[in-house]
């Protein structure tokens, strides 16, 4: 048994037309269901005699921005959709085709009414300015051939299902003349073809020439410039990956641009975008609120490297961000200094010396303690002048004392924690040459599946910094009376252990 129409009243009326439809259906039960009313439209690829594609932006209330998409309209009464085509081509853009051929069409949605055609239009010229409608307004553009397929690909089209659909009816279709050798250009876009990328020093000069004219307010097109190009290029090619990142970084998506560096560096990106990649992921990271990731990314750069000095001005604001305004102002005059034109060996010496600010900190550490083993962070050697602290560090403003616990073990030590119980609140003064501190430390008692899995002989290196972190018997620095701050965490270790 068949669906069977009961009945259809007009349900709305602007500028679309809604109708609701009634249906008696096999089971017989009876369903209501909308139908937009539509006329058909009409889609039109565009090449012009270079093989270029053109385009036409303008607003769209819907996404509610600009959108680059193919020419097209309504297909009027008592007008053929090829008709309706051609008149579009030339009233949105100027531009008139020297043949078309008409790709069929397919259905709008299973709740539309509308036929959605496509048009392949070869030989484009223009031949005169658009004629806009009211309310109509835009820019003609033009794509290159080979950015047709990722702009389609890219998610910000209306019309990308029929137009791809049909470039691959286009492509199997018995034509001749202008179309046919549009045709074969059409088939190399479609066949996939094995990937060899160009000399580099060509494929980074488009590259560069892609940088030049970029917008930041044009996020789709950067997009499909960038994909067309890294499409060049064999998958996991560091340099691509390289690229990728650095779009979405200047779009502002840092956090899809982390990941990107990260593959770039690890696939053995070289030279100078590997420092480029380093100071870049380091910036990202640091607008995401990892400052201490960002200084450990940035203390890998060699000084030798002709980016350090970048380097050392990122790692200063990374500082900065990570509540060490000394360090940071020292990094930065320390960079400064060689390039004043007088008082460079006094500025060096004076940032070599900078004191650190004389202030109350708040601080969160964790004792670790495992069968009479503590976990601890050294500076130094221990069998010298060196010491001991227990991992840990600031508390931000607005931060919790707990919350910063987990933090820090997971910006300094890359783990995370299953367990942080309030042990002791202790005050930490200390004096050493150049530097007098003053402590507030909360102590947790800290549990961690991947610190406590570390091995006695083996250490983890702090991520923000220069030290190290492994396991110490508590008898041993006893014995060996190794100072372990902030005051008093060995016989809390011992104690509580």
């Amino acid at each position: 048994m068949a669906w069977r129409l009961l009945g259809s009243q007009l349900a709305y009326e602007g500028f679309v037309r809604v109708r609701r439809d009634t249906y008696e259906l096999p089971d017989g039960s009876v369903s209501e269901w909308d139908v937009q009313t539509q006329s058909d439209t009409v889609a039109v690829v565009a090449f012009t005699p270079e093989f270029d594609v053109v385009v036409f932006e303008q607003f769209r209330v819907g996404p509610a921005r600009a959108v680059l998409e193919l020419p097209g309209g309504a297909v009027d009464a008592g007008e053929t959709p090829l008709d309706a085509g051609i008149r579009e081509l030339e009233e949105e853009t100027g531009y008139r085709p020297v043949d078309v051929f008409s790709a069929g069409s397919e259905w709008s949605g299973a709740g539309s009414t509308r036929r959605k055609h496509v048009l392949i239009a070869v030989g484009c010229e223009r031949i005169g300015t658009p004629t806009w409608g009211d309310h109509e307004m835009g820019v003609v553009r033009v794509l290159a051939a080979s950015d047709l397929l990722p702009h389609l690909l890219g998610g910000d089209l209306s019309d990308a299902g029929e137009a791809l659909r049909g470039l691959h009816v286009f492509a199997g279709a018995d034509v001749a003349g202008a179309l046919r050798d549009a045709q074969q250009r059409v088939i190399e876009l479609l066949t996939p073809r094995q990937v060899q990328a160009p000399p580099a020093d060509e494929w980074s000069r488009r590259v560069a020439e892609m940088w030049d004219r970029a917008d930041e307010d044009r996020p789709a097109e950067l997009r499909a410039e960038m994909a067309a190009l890294v499409g060049e290029r064999a998958d996991g090619d560091p340099d691509a990956l390289f690229e990728r990142a650095s779009v979405e970084d200047f779009l502002g998506e840092e956090a899809a641009a982390i990941p990107l560096y990260r593959a770039a560096l690890d696939a053995g990106l070289a030279g100078r975008r590997r420092t480029e990649a380093q100071i870049q992921l380091a910036s990202s990271l640091r607008n995401v609120g990892d400052a201490s990731g960002a200084m450990a990314v940035l203390r890998r750069v060699d000084d030798a490297d002709p980016l350090a000095p970048a380097a050392r001005a990122f790692l200063a604001l990374a500082l900065h961000d990570d509540d060490k305004p000394t360090p940071a102002l020292r990094t930065a005059l320390g960079e400064l200094a060689p390039h004043l034109p007088a008082y460079r060996h006094a500025v060096s010496a004076y940032a070599r010396d900078l004191p650190s600010r004389r202030r109350i900190r708040a601080i969160a550490v964790g004792l670790l303690v495992r069968d009479g083993w503590v976990l601890a962070e050294q500076y130094g050697d221990i069998a010298g002048d060196g010491f001991l602290r227990a991992p840990g560090g600031g508390i931000d403003v607005g931060e919790r004392a707990v919350d910063a616990m987990h933090r820090e073990i997971r910006e300094e030590l890359g783990a995370s924690l299953t367990d942080a119980a309030l042990w002791e609140i202790v005050e930490n003064i200390y004096d050493r040459p150049g530097h007098v501190g003053h402590e507030i430390a909360y102590v947790f008692g800290i549990r961690s599946t991947e610190l406590e899995a570390l091995a006695r002989s083996d250490r983890i290196d702090v991520l923000d910094g220069d030290t190290s972190v492994g396991w110490y018997r508590i008898a041993d620095l006893r014995a060996a009376r190794v100072p372990f701050y902030p005051i008093g965490m060995l016989d809390l270790a011992e104690r509580r252990g």
